[in-house]
């Protein structure tokens, strides 16, 4: 489907949740939803899914926007339970290593942030051999990957933060939100 095509335009003021979704790997749902109140069958072409917008009645709008609140009070519950399953299992990995004890985590927390330093300081501080500035890059890279990994796993990610950003531009187009999109 044409992103700013009229049908588009006029789906995201009639049903803003099913607009979005028609972008990404949910479009076939959103579709299907669509098609089921527009057309009352399971399927039907942008044509026909923007005639059916333009002429609906108001009983069938009411439907619709009903049913793009639902999509996407759905939505939202997956999310919440993604990150509730994600905490649980960062939960569990730290629990594990507190019964038993195990100091190797720590250990190549603290060799991982060492070597990252120390390469990043030999970069910095000396000029890098010809021909093995690529290596060292490479090595910088992988180093400071896992080094924002270790920070994750002892300070928390920014995953939560991400979460937030996308529910707060989600929320623009919740009524009574003041906010158009």
């Amino acid at each position: 489907m044409v992103a700013n095509s009229p049908f588009r335009r006029r789906l995201r003021q009639a049903a803003p949740a099913f607009a979005r979704a028609l972008g990404g790997p949910l479009a076939g749902a959103a579709t299907q939803a669509l098609a089921g109140i527009l057309l009352e069958k399971t399927d039907g072409s942008e044509a026909q899914l923007d005639e059916a917008l333009a002429s609906a009645e108001p009983e069938t709008l009411v439907r619709l926007k009903e049913a793009s609140l639902a999509f996407q009070k759905d939505l939202l519950s997956a999310a919440a339970e993604e990150q509730r399953i994600a905490a649980g299992d960062r939960a569990d990995a730290r629990a594990r290593e507190v019964r038993v004890k195990d100091r190797i985590p720590g250990f190549l927390a603290v060799v991982i942030l060492m070597g990252f330093f120390a390469v990043l300081g030999v970069m910095l501080a000396t000029e890098v051999p010809p021909g093995s500035e690529t290596e060292f890059s490479i090595m910088l890279g992988s180093l400071a990957t896992m080094a924002a990994s270790v920070m994750n796993y002892y300070f928390g990610s920014s995953a939560g933060s991400r979460e937030k950003n996308g529910l707060i531009s989600g929320a623009r187009d919740l009524p009574g939100s003041g906010a158009q999109s």
